[in-house]
């Protein structure tokens, strides 16, 4: 039997608007319903004008809370399971609005993922109270440029070679955390094109540099499986850059980070964006609004989106500027946020390496070498309203509308259609002194139509 909440008096994104018209949840299915029978309304909330958004989806964080995802799963810390601690780290992270989230695992060796991703793969429970839900792991590395790592771990990065040979990738993470079946991947990519693609298991998203021997081949074989598939920690060039894209590629990992700086005859990873195809300098430029004629979906040419971490260390506000003006369909807030989220200032062990965190910014002991971030997504929404004056709907759709785009989940996630899973935040807007924008606060989070969050109960 359904039970219906009617949510009165708010105003909702749709599209770039914020529209005032009333709303339903059924909270017994937990979906977002239409004119249903007002016999069974049982509730009405009246939101006075506040803002509700679908609830926020991040595809990049790699822990939070003093947990980190990468550790190892099958120690105890301090007496407390691998499970238990990524349990209560997902209880604490929807408090900020996160209703789902990719689960990200760092470089790691095959042994660690092996042990890790059945852990961090899609939510089976629609018990809201779990807090933030997994859409599936993404697995960052260690398929990258050697002179891109960043803070990754070397060795792990190091011990894959050179190449990212489909074989070579499906026993590092593992078969069966990538398939739902076990396959054994054709000598000739053409092939896979005619094989339909099947449901992911524990991975959803892999990040790999695009011009290492073997991975045009691994991303267009895995983005056929349904597998998103991400370029970055790269070096590689424009042209290398565009044929990850023509590849199946859909996103760029973290923009400007661990990747050739644009350039005015060399533009790198930067270019791809702005939507041209010209694989050589001498070709005839061609700009693309969606798939060429002939081109499978896997393989379009098109623009991709890309993730970008507006924390105010990893890129500069003009820069950001820069690639909102540049593709703004395109662009993706993540946080990249790991362990030390939500944990006081100063230095500490994060696998096999030490960190330092100072505020938001985190660094690797000793260096200047930026080491993820401390933010979290309502945190990049503001700074990217501050530095960019973009619109309350079209940041927000940066962190709902997009990344479920990108995952395929368009009809389920990030959005308030008929059937759509009911998970929403409710945002007022507070005035800042010497500030010209609003700032956006969290009042509430709500998931599968069950209230999780309340600030006011805080």
């Amino acid at each position: 039997m359904s039970e219906i909440i009617q949510i009165i008096n708010a105003r909702l994104v749709e599209g770039d608007s914020l529209i005032s018209r009333s709303l339903w949840v059924d909270s017994v299915a937990g979906i977002f319903v239409y004119s249903p029978d007002p016999a069974l309304v049982v509730s009405t909330i009246d939101l006075q004008g506040r803002i509700l958004s679908p609830g926020f989806i991040d595809l990049q964080i790699n822990g939070a809370y003093g947990f980190d995802f990468s550790e190892d799963a099958s120690e105890d810390a301090g007496g407390i399971s691998y499970q238990d601690r990524y349990s209560e780290t997902r209880r604490k992270l929807i408090k900020t609005g996160t209703t789902s989230f990719l689960p990200t695992m760092t470089s790691q060796h095959a042994e660690r993922y092996h042990q890790n991703l059945p852990f961090l793969g899609p939510s089976k429970s629609r018990n809201p109270f779990e807090g933030t839900e997994s859409l599936g792991a993404h697995c960052e590395g260690p398929f990258f440029a050697h002179n891109r790592m960043g803070v990754h771990l070397p060795e792990a990065i190091q011990s894959s070679g050179p190449s990212s040979e489909p074989e070579l990738v499906i026993k590092t993470y593992g078969a069966s955390n990538l398939f739902n079946e076990t396959i054994s991947p054709p000598t000739n990519p053409q092939e896979q094109l005619e094989i339909p693609g099947t449901i992911p298991s524990h991975v959803r998203m892999i990040t790999m540099a695009p011009e290492r021997p073997g991975a045009l081949t691994t991303i267009t074989q895995l983005s056929n499986k349904g597998i998103v598939m991400s370029i970055g920690h790269m070096a590689a060039t424009y042209p290398e850059a565009a044929a990850g894209i023509k590849a199946g590629a859909k996103m760029i990992t973290h923009l400007y980070n661990q990747m050739n700086p644009h350039h005015h005859r060399e533009p790198g990873p930067l270019g791809i964006i702005s939507g041209a195809t010209d694989i050589k300098p001498d070709n005839e430029t061609k700009i693309l609004q969606g798939p060429e004629e002939g081109d499978s979906i896997s393989h379009r040419p098109a623009r991709p989106y890309f993730g970008i971490i507006a924390d105010g260390h990893h890129v500069h506000p003009a820069s950001i500027r820069l690639a909102h003006l540049t593709h703004p369909e395109g662009l993706v807030l993540v946080t990249d946020a790991l362990m030390l989220l939500g944990g006081e200032d100063g230095t500490v062990d994060w696998l096999t390496r030490r960190l330092t965190k100072k505020g938001i910014k985190v660094m690797l002991e000793g260096t200047d070498i930026i080491a993820g971030s401390c933010v979290t997504i309502p945190q990049c929404i503001n700074n990217f309203r501050k530095w960019t004056g973009g619109s309350i709907p079209g940041v927000l759709q940066a962190v709902t509308s997009r990344p479920a785009s990108i995952l395929g989940m368009e009809n389920v996630k990030g959005s308030l259609r008929d059937g759509a899973d009911a998970d929403f935040v409710v945002i007022s807007e507070e005035d800042v002194a010497g500030q010209s924008v609003s700032e956006l606060v969290i009042d509430q989070v709500w998931k599968f139509g069950v209230k999780v969050f309340d600030r006011g109960l805080e």
